[in-house]
């Protein structure tokens, strides 16, 4: 038979039977509602996600990170592979009048870098700069020179630092007779104010200005950003760029380059060796949201499935009949799909726009919500990714609903559809005297239509089941993840830290400024501490009997993951040098049993070693295996080097004597990196051995971090308003930074929060699809319909 003449018979019944096609209708736009919202909601977190990485890091895949030679960009740029070039053009230097900062240092920025990279969100008031001589001037400026305008134009004496007759680089700490040079004068105009600080060690203000390509200089020292077209060989590609430009490889073979790996990984691409190396909670929303959208194909299946096989029995007989006269089984089956193809081509549109009126609506609620300062808006995105997943996903969803009917009818004789195409029987209900007892006729009569109708009720019912189990699994997940947050820390001694402030002025710390932070009413407990890396070359005999176990030093430098370093028979391992406040150190001693008078006042340093390593092949998140680190005994002598990397200049060495051996780290709340030996010592015995380093880096090693803990939770947020308040009083802006956890929690909140209101709003559509039916007819309806099957019942 032509399938011409059964797909007119097809039209013709679905005309024909308004009330059945509306029903089918109705339950596909309602799957493709929800589908198209997961879709959405699916689509918008990912682009989120990737918008909010670009806002905060930028958006760009690779970076040459030392300077790049203006005479070698063109490596760069003609790269097949690169499509867009960020450049941070070279520093210079203008002197100003201002007794806290000699220097405004400042540095060109191209067009693309300004509209790529991060820096165009720290101009708090005016706009970026688009043409020469327009600067973008740190707020600092504006605070210490009140009289300055946006829109001012300034007169300022280019030049360089110079010390002996030398050019110092312009970010370089001040130094003793040092004195500047002037090459011209130039007038800017300021066009905006960044919201951007420098600390006391920095002895210049910053500024941003517009850098056109086209006057880069051959001998200009630049910073370069990349994107690549094909962002999945940025990790090769990066490589071979940086060797063209004449980059050369360190000791561990690897180029000094840097890649946007959190971009990159929401674009599924990973470092070579590294895309296994992801757990599986790690890919909890992911499938969460594949477990609904299968969950809700499941369910529709079942519903529309039920709508098709009602109205392909309703046609049996006359289905019978097509295939008596020559219908194939194949064509019967083609038959009632296409009618199921046909009831679609209106919702399946419809329920794309109901899904993105949901998702816009649900989006705008999560935008409604008190947010954390810095929490910006959900930017809601619904494109082609977004609808293609949803229509594909509505029609397979029609296709198996169809075809599940289509195929029983297709297995039946001519003779047994004709047959069974007759009037259908009624069967008899059984009586339920039980509950009429105990309620009466309403009791048995409900029970009756219950049992009547217990097909028509079973998508209800798996409906409410998915509603409460999505919820109640939701809410057992993130009870989970917090639990797990809560019991394996990424450190195990990571401290009980309620606040940390930061304090990089470059200056020692007066202890009146420690007993006043301190003093505070609500600290508990407060520690100061510095700590600065060097190195050692020690011998493969050094290593502890269970390191060596392990694949000892040698297994530890082949693997390139961790700091150790293997030349002529010896091993360069990083040392940490910890410094402590008196207090804290004579606390810590108290800890671990050590008396604290015998680490001051000896003629070479004492320090505490920390004698212990994680065993990275047997610890696992549950169990951490510690080990020995290397063999150490009280009195050993260690030779430490301020060189750290092969192509650090300074070659400062100085000896410390093992005082006390502890596996026994202080709270610190902080996080060092493994096989690392740490030397806990005075502050006092730590800055006489930093002392001697490079200007700049004893500069650095005198920051410090304090790790405060806070009587009581409520305490924290006045806590931080008193902390603030202290270090303004010593310390200028730029120079110190204050962390809390409640702002940490409250971020953390927010999220869970826009997933509980995905979820619940998830869950509330799927009780809706199967509550609306189940009510519509257990309540006025009900009555009609029981009376009905009274007639049709031996009751």
């Amino acid at each position: 038979m032509s399938m011409s003449i059964l797909g007119e018979y097809t039209l013709d019944y679905v005309r024909r039977n308004k009330k059945s096609s509306a029903a089918i209708m109705t339950a596909i736009l309602i799957a493709t509602t929800l589908l198209s919202a997961l879709c959405g909601v699916l689509y918008t977190m990912y682009t989120d996600g990737i918008r909010l990485t670009m806002l905060e890091k930028g958006n760009w895949h690779a970076e040459l990170y030392d300077d790049t030679r203006g005479d070698r960009l063109k490596y760069v740029t003609e790269h097949p592979n690169v499509e867009a070039v960020m450049i941070k053009g070279a520093w210079e230097v203008a002197t100003i009048e201002d007794p806290r900062r000699p220097y405004l240092i400042m540095r060109g920025l191209t067009p693309n870098y300004w509209s790529d990279m991060p820096e165009h969100r720290m101009i708090t008031e005016g706009r970026v700069p688009e043409n020469s001589g327009e600067l973008a001037i740190s707020k600092q400026y504006f605070e210490h020179h009140p009289d300055l305008r946006i829109g001012d134009t300034i007169r300022l004496p280019i030049g360089n630092r110079t010390l002996n007759g030398e050019t110092l680089e312009p970010r370089t700490i001040l130094k003793n007779g040092e004195s500047f040079a002037p090459k011209e004068e130039r007038s800017c105009k300021v066009v905006g104010k960044l919201d951007v600080t420098t600390n006391s060690v920095t002895p210049a203000y910053l500024a941003y200005g517009y850098l056109d390509e086209a006057s880069i200089q051959p001998d200009d020292k630049l910073t370069v950003y990349m994107r690549f077209h094909n962002a999945n060989s940025a990790y090769g590609d990066i490589e071979a760029i940086a060797k063209s430009v004449g980059y050369t490889p360190d000791e561990y073979g690897k180029y000094n380059v840097k890649t946007n790996d959190s971009l990159l990984a929401k674009y599924f691409v990973f470092p070579s060796g590294k895309a296994g190396q992801f757990q599986l909670w790690q890919f909890t929303v992911p499938l969460m949201y594949a477990a609904i959208a299968l969950m809700s194909i499941g369910l529709f299946v079942l519903i529309i499935h039920n709508a098709f096989e009602m109205s392909a029995n309703a046609r049996l007989r006359q289905l019978g009949m097509l295939q008596s006269i020559g219908a194939s089984p194949k064509q019967i089956r083609r038959s009632v799909v296409f009618e199921s193809l046909i009831l679609s081509a209106a919702p399946i549109p419809l329920g794309v726009l109901f899904g993105w009126l949901l998702d816009y609506g649900l989006i705008a609620y999560i935008n409604s919500m008190d947010k954390v300062n810095d929490l910006s808006d959900v930017v809601f995105t619904f494109g082609w990714p977004a609808v293609l997943p949803s229509v594909l996903l509505a029609l397979l969803t029609v296709w198996l609903s169809a075809s599940i009917p289509a195929r029983k009818i297709s297995k039946l004789s001519p003779i047994e559809a004709i047959r069974q195409g007759g009037d259908i029987k009624i069967r008899k209900v059984r009586k339920h005297s039980l509950l009429g007892k105990l309620f009466g006729i309403e009791g048995e009569l409900s029970q009756s239509a219950l049992h009547a109708r217990k097909r028509s009720y079973r998508t209800a019912t798996i409906s409410l089941t998915l509603s409460f189990a999505l919820l109640s699994g939701f809410l057992n997940m993130m009870s989970i993840i917090h639990v797990n947050e809560l019991i394996y820390r990424d450190d195990k001694y990571e401290a009980e830290r309620d606040i940390t402030l930061k304090i990089e002025d470059g200056n020692v710390m007066d202890p009146k400024a420690e007993e006043q932070i301190r003093s505070l009413p609500g600290i508990r407990s407060a520690m100061f501490v510095s700590d600065v890396t060097a190195s050692m070359w020690v011998r493969e005999e050094v290593q502890s009997t269970e390191l060596a176990g392990i694949g000892g030093f040698s297994r530890l430098a082949s693997s390139g993951k961790f700091d150790l370093y293997a030349e002529k028979g010896e091993y360069r391992l990083r040392t940490t040098l910890i410094a402590l406040d008196d207090q804290s150190f004579a606390e810590y001693c108290k800890q671990i049993g050590a008396n604290p008078d015998m680490f001051y006042g000896k003629g070479m340093p004492r320090t505490i070693a920390v004698n212990q390593a994680k065993d990275d092949i047997h610890s696992n998140r549950r169990n951490v295996v510690r080990i020995p680190f290397l063999k150490l005994q009280v009195g050993d002598k260690l030779n430490g080097a301020e060189k750290v990397y092969a192509e650090d200049t300074s070659n400062y060495t100085f000896f410390t004597e093992v005082g006390f051996v502890t596996e026994q780290m202080p709270p610190l709340g902080e996080r060092y990196n493994n096989y690392t030996l740490m030397q806990i010592m005075p502050r006092s015995v730590y800055l006489k051995i930093v002392g001697s380093m490079d200007e700049t880096r004893a500069m650095r090693a005198r920051y410090v971090s304090a790790p405060i803990v806070a009587e009581k939770a409520d305490l924290i947020n006045p806590l931080v308003k008193k902390l603030k308040e202290v270090c303004d009083t010593w310390y200028g802006s730029g120079d110190y930074d204050i962390w809390n956890i409640e702002e940490m929690n409250r971020k953390n909140e927010q999220g869970r929060q826009l997933l509980q209101a995905i979820i619940l709003c998830v869950s509330l559509f799927l009780a809706w699809i199967g509550g609306y039916p189940m009510c519509s007819q257990l309540f006025p309806a009900t009555c009609g319909s029981v009376v009905r099957s009274l007639q049709c019942c031996d009751l």
